[in-house]
């Protein structure tokens, strides 16, 4: 659809009463979700009501919306609440301006005045002195209207009817659930030449989407995978904008357990735009003892033996903080540049757990498995076979390779085996399996499965 001018002549009050102060409070969780706190001290007459907020978030669910008095008036009583999101746009003026009369200025100059008619998106159809005309949409084409037409607004509003409100100062808390914010970690790690050491830089990414502004915010993020119950479809106000991006790196956030999740408190106010996305320091670098493991799992894939980075997450290897859900990207330095390995997303890990990071296949290293035999013991029985054969291309480097075999029965029994292995979960086990450089290795066991 082309674009059309609207000259509106309109003054609109946007907000009941004087605002002496506004404080934000913004909880963001990982999943499309904030919890919006505004504390507003208002200057309220009589004549005031009804009271409307706006600058509020156009993706709000209303029924999570809760206003009530900090000025200790017992009378403050909620009679009626009311979200109005009909905001203006072309369109919608000129449908409520059907059969009212409407004014147009031409690309060439000229003023045509008439009657609404219809309205599509590539023309206008106009009755005027000299009869019915039809004006196509052009980039140029001016349309003037009077006045705002009623039920239209410029921002997103909560509306109130209240009583107990007296002619006077009173401080009032917002709060709401809104739609169209969330969170994310980012991890940057860079791997020292063995790959012993990791030096790790963690980051917050917060999005922004939801229709408001939050100035000076008191922001936090909760860490945690929280429950919501199945809703019908909610209102999403329609946005398309670019997203910017602005990084601050001076401070970091303050961790603490919450409930069973965790919460990272930013210890400086903050201003969240909309249609932003906001980088955030989560903690101080860090230099983590790590490891490079080589993994080969057939189910997975049949001849790529995967690269991961290992690194306990404790104090001991240099850590030892909880890593919430995010991306982890690992470089590593060449000659004097840095080169990007791979990246993976990592879950919420806990402190002292062990973070396993996929980054790539082994260009020199190829796997093949090999059911060697099948044999039907009885009815309910059947023996197997396996040979897994490992071969190592590289030229100076020996290597090795863990094997993760799955056993797709819950009863099993590995009856032979020229390596041993560890039993990691009841149906998966892990065979380590070194292999010299230009040289193959081959595991060799037999599986008896019982149902």
């Amino acid at each position: 659809m082309r674009t059309v001018i609207l000259s509106i002549f309109v003054f609109q009050m946007i907000f009941g009463g004087i605002l002496l102060s506004d404080d934000n409070y913004v909880t963001v969780y990982n999943e499309d979700l904030a919890l919006v706190k505004q504390v507003r001290s208002l200057t309220i007459k009589q004549g005031d009501l009804p009271l409307k907020f706006t600058d509020v978030a156009a993706k709000l669910i209303p029924t999570s919306v809760h206003l009530r008095s900090l000025s200790g008036n017992k009378n403050f009583r909620i009679l009626e609440q009311n979200f109005e999101y009909d905001l203006v746009s072309a369109s919608k003026i000129l449908e409520k301006y059907i059969d009212h009369p409407i004014e147009i200025i031409r690309e060439n100059g000229e003023l045509v005045s008439g009657t609404l008619l219809s309205k599509s998106s590539s023309s206008l159809v106009l009755k005027t002195d000299n009869g019915i005309r039809i004006h196509p949409w052009n980039d140029k084409m001016t349309v003037s209207v009077k006045e705002l037409p009623e039920g239209l607004i410029t921002k997103p509003t909560l509306i109130w009817e209240l009583s107990g409100i007296k002619d006077g100062t009173e401080k009032l808390e917002l709060s709401y659930l809104t739609n169209g914010m969330s969170w994310e970690s980012e991890y940057v790690g860079v791997l020292n030449e063995n790959s012993t050491e990791i030096q790790l830089d963690a980051w917050v990414n917060i999005t922004n989407h939801s229709g408001a502004t939050f100035k000076d915010a008191h922001l936090k993020l909760v860490a945690g995978d929280v429950h919501r119950a199945p809703a019908p479809q909610r209102y999403r106000a329609g946005r398309e904008e670019v997203l910017m991006m602005s990084a601050a790196v001076d401070k970091g956030f303050e961790e603490r357990a919450f409930f069973d999740y965790h919460i990272y408190d930013l210890d400086r106010p903050t201003t969240i735009k909309d249609m932003q996305m906001k980088q955030i320091a989560l903690f101080p670098p860090a230099t983590v003892s790590s490891e490079k493991k080589y993994y080969y799992n057939a189910n997975m894939d049949a001849t790529k033996i995967a690269v991961k980075v290992l690194f306990k997450n404790d104090e001991k290897a240099g850590l030892g903080k909880p890593l919430p859900a995010g991306i982890f990207r690992v470089y590593q330095k060449d000659q004097e540049s840095l080169e990007f390995v791979g990246e993976d997303r990592i879950d919420h890990t806990p402190r002292n757990e062990e973070v396993k990071i996929t980054v790539g296949k082994a260009f020199d290293l190829v796997g093949e498995k090999t059911v060697v035999e099948r044999e039907k013991v009885s009815q309910r029985s059947e023996r197997q076979k396996i040979e897994i054969e490992l071969r190592n291309n590289k030229e100076k480097e020996d290597v090795t390779i863990i094997i993760e075999e799955f056993f797709y029965r819950p009863n099993w029994k590995i009856e032979e085996s020229n390596f041993t292995y560890q039993k990691k979960s009841a149906q998966q086990v892990e065979f380590s399996i070194p292999v010299k450089a230009n040289g193959k290795a081959v595991l060799s066991y037999t599986v008896l499965y019982t149902w």
